[in-house]
């Protein structure tokens, strides 16, 4: 008995093909690239495959794109979540971005990154009050603020060595919890200004 060879459609990838993204995994002022990496580790995908759906445009997801030259209709069909989720989680004030990933390893090791860490005016997570980094603490490298297959391969973890963001690596049960009342409201203080 032969069985059928499954192939797949990687220009249709979504949620009708088993894909699993759920709402209540996202936090208040996710970024896009916490959402990628959630989507990409709990459904086992190449950061490569997942690159590679972020433009209606032929683009090399080893080049990667920017944030902000997303498709988020795209995108939003590929999480199964509303549009202005994945509109929100994109930084539009470039005068004020930093080009580099910038993150706090407490938030990180609860599979936590926020789009708010991407500007410039903070310095300090406002959950946790400690300094937002941009270097890999085992390699000393930034990696540049761009979607692409190395990053999107490597969740919650430097993209150069693989070594993870947080001493504490990362907890996948947090998905399925919520930020604390206090951390929500801090985040939100942030984000207003």
């Amino acid at each position: 008995m032969t069985l059928p060879i499954l192939t797949l459609d990687e220009h249709v990838l979504g949620p009708r093909l088993g894909y699993v993204f759920q709402r209540k995994w996202l936090q208040p002022y996710e970024s896009m690239v916490g959402m990628l990496w959630k989507f990409a580790h709990m459904n086992r995908l190449p950061g490569l495959l997942v690159a590679s759906q972020l433009s209606g445009q032929l683009i090399d997801p080893y080049e990667g794109i920017v944030p902000a030259d997303i498709d988020v209709k795209r995108v939003a069909r590929l999480l199964g979540i509303p549009r202005h989720i994945v509109g929100e989680s994109l930084c539009h004030a470039e005068n004020d971005t930093s080009k580099f990933l910038r993150f706090c390893p407490c938030c990180v090791s609860s599979a936590y990154h926020s789009r708010l860490f991407q500007l410039e005016r903070l310095a300090r997570c406002p959950i946790h009050g400690e300094a937002l980094r941009d270097v890999c603490r085992h390699c000393g490298r930034q990696a540049p603020y761009k979607l692409d297959a190395v990053l999107l391969d490597a969740p919650f973890r430097c993209k150069y060595c693989r070594s993870w963001y947080s001493p504490l690596g990362y907890a996948p049960q947090a998905f399925d919890r919520c930020l604390a009342p206090k951390a929500r409201a801090a985040v939100t203080r942030a984000a207003i200004g």
